[in-house]
């Protein structure tokens, strides 16, 4: 056979043994990365889930400015407290700020973001965690943050921040107290069906109560957090609509609870009254609560 032909045939072996190998090296790589995104349930922000919070991300959240929180007010997609009529719910002698909650709840994802901003207007958070609602429900990998490891400090109002339930439904991760539970047997109903149990739940100092989530159209599935936070601070977003709306019924109530004259009960977005809204059930928007297997299962219908 010729030399060049021979050389020729050879050159074209070594390029189509090339091509089979880097065929085989792509096929392969993406069943490792198809496996990595399925075994973290298609979410890349697994990885942040139990980091503590960066500043950049807190700071977006607790720096909405007055300006906007006016311009938002209180629209009408937003769930406002209801009133209710106990004795005082007080923590070392200030009230006490309930909230009841789950990992996994894609609706307390979202009540948590409103909750962080208003309660930011009267003390300061430490320990915050990243985290995303469970892969398996509505809502899916909701970007949120988690108050298992969180500490809260105020002069004005104590906060407990309880995560029943981790990210996983079935694992128990902080059990109710005798006095929580008697909370939740007692004023945790959802408005429409007037069924018990559901999540989140806020009781504000017995004097209010946030049953079920009070923005639940808002659906933050498969988004970052970048997405949210650098969209609070723009009264027109969806975002800053429901979030900083929900955030400021949460600061009306808790001024109304403290009776403050100071900041940051002295803005407008601090001055909303409220009606017992539980007892019939209007205003409520249409959407599913995920609760615990431990819980009777709860739907909010309009």
């Amino acid at each position: 056979m010729n030399p060049a032909l021979r050389a020729r045939i050879k050159r074209r072996q070594r390029i189509r043994r090339i091509t089979i190998l880097v065929v085989a090296v792509v096929i392969v790589l993406s069943l490792v990365v198809g496996v990595y995104f399925a075994l973290n349930n298609g979410s890349p922000y697994e990885k942040l889930v139990g980091k503590q919070v960066s500043s950049t991300d807190l700071g977006y959240i607790t720096g909405v400015s007055n300006s906007t929180l006016s311009q938002v007010g209180i629209p009408s997609g937003v769930i406002s407290p209801s009133t209710i009529s106990g004795s005082a719910l007080t923590l070392n002698g200030k009230p006490e700020i309930l909230y009841i909650g789950a990992d996994y709840c894609p609706y307390c994802a979202v009540e948590r973001w409103s909750l962080i901003m208003a309660l930011s207007r009267f003390g300061q958070f430490s320990g915050l965690t990243y985290m995303l609602s469970s892969s398996t429900d509505v809502n899916a990998n909701s970007p949120t943050f988690s108050f298992s490891s969180a500490n809260y400090t105020s002069k004005y109002i104590a906060f407990v921040g309880v995560e029943e339930y981790g990210r996983d439904p079935s694992v128990l991760v902080q059990p109710l107290t005798t006095q929580q539970q008697s909370l939740v047997s007692q004023y945790d109903t959802c408005p429409a069906n007037r069924q018990s149990g559901g999540i989140p739940f806020i009781d504000i100092a017995n004097k209010y109560v946030i049953n079920c989530g009070a923005q639940s159209l808002l659906d933050l599935s498969n988004k970052n957090w970048t997405d949210i936070t650098t969209a609070l601070d723009t009264p027109g977003s969806n975002y800053a609509q429901l979030i900083d709306g929900a955030a400021n019924a949460l600061i009306s109530a808790i001024c109304n609870v403290t009776g403050q004259s100071t900041y940051p009960c002295n803005q407008s977005y601090a001055t909303a009254a409220f009606s017992n809204q539980s007892s019939n059930g209007q205003n409520i928007l249409e959407a599913f609560v995920a609760v615990p297997v431990s819980r009777p299962t709860v739907s909010r219908l309009t």
